[in-house]
């Protein structure tokens, strides 16, 4: 198997639940089963460099992963490889140089040594608070109650025409009844993206507009036009072309998102629970009560 293959294995093994928990807060986003899953073992976890005798392991490559967070997720696997080799290359070399000049003695560096020292206490016991939440049999109990049992929504089909002012908009009714196509209109009028496309919206659920919006297109029937209708964006004018009853996703399907919304929930009531337990004191005058963080960020 090539490195970087065991690379991508190792790194989601290790960091898994760390990184599925935080998806859903914004997080460092690695591709991950937030399934409590062991780190590589001692076998696995094999040297892939050497420099000035001491050694770079799969392991660190991983926590390298783990620290980019998104900013190489679209590099590809075996490019994202090397730069994170390269880049703990480097960071080795000058600190063997830092070394030599004992900079491990600067108050600034045991200040960032502690200030690790505790994120990675965090990130660690984080994983072993969530293990017992998150499992398969927790994720198949939330697909069988709320995803199997649930109704199919409805999606609309529809097409829009976005302008500056309600005028506008009567005007674009107006020419559609003169004999324009919506689609036509559309292109010489609309100011949205979908214009080049007569409009066309694809497929959607209400919950995916703003509700003066879906509340309009879902009270149309396949063929009608709208009155103007009026958005934060502007004024509308929209077509429904059709609707029909979504497909509910297989248990498959619907599995890494019913992880993150797990993560989420109980990372959510972890954290409450942690932070009622603890003295805090906000200290400052322009200081306000922060807000809860329940997810550790491994990019940080």
């Amino acid at each position: 198997m090539r490195r970087s293959s065991r690379f991508v294995s190792a790194s989601l093994l290790a960091f898994g639940l760390v990184s599925g928990a935080i998806v859903a807060h914004g997080g460092a986003a690695l591709a991950a089963d937030p399934v409590a899953t062991p780190a590589p073992g001692a076998g696995e976890d094999e040297v892939v460099a050497k420099v000035s005798g001491g050694e770079i392991r799969l392991s660190d490559i991983a926590l390298a992963d783990e620290e980019m967070g998104q900013a190489l997720a679209r590099l590809p696997e075996e490019l994202r490889f090397q730069y994170l080799l390269g880049m703990l290359i480097d960071r080795r070399i000058v600190a063997n140089a830092a070394k030599e000049k004992h900079v491990q003695d600067d108050p600034l560096v045991k200040r960032r040594e502690a200030y690790y020292d505790e994120k990675a206490l965090r990130d660690v016991y984080w994983v072993q608070l969530m293990r017992d939440k998150i499992n398969e049999k927790a994720v198949k109990a939330y697909y069988d109650e709320h995803v199997a049992k649930s109704e199919p929504e409805t999606e609309a089909h529809a097409e829009h025409i976005l302008v500056g002012s309600k005028d506008e908009a009567l005007k674009v009714i107006a020419a559609i009844k003169g004999g324009k196509t919506f689609e036509d209109v559309a292109k010489a009028m609309s100011k949205d993206s979908s214009s080049q496309e007569g409009g066309d919206l694809g497929w959607f659920k209400k919950s995916d507009m703003v509700p003066e919006f879906a509340d309009a297109v879902f009270k149309l029937k396949p063929g009608q036009i709208s009155d103007p209708v009026q958005t934060k964006f502007g004024w509308h004018v929209i077509k429904l072309i059709e609707t029909r009853k979504s497909k509910k996703p297989t248990f498959e399907e619907a599995h890494d998102q019913i992880m993150r919304t797990l993560a989420q929930e109980e990372g959510t009531k972890i954290m409450e629970s942690l932070r009622k337990k603890a003295k805090i004191e906000i200290v400052g005058a322009d200081a306000s009560k922060p807000q809860i963080a329940p997810a550790p960020d491994a990019a940080q």
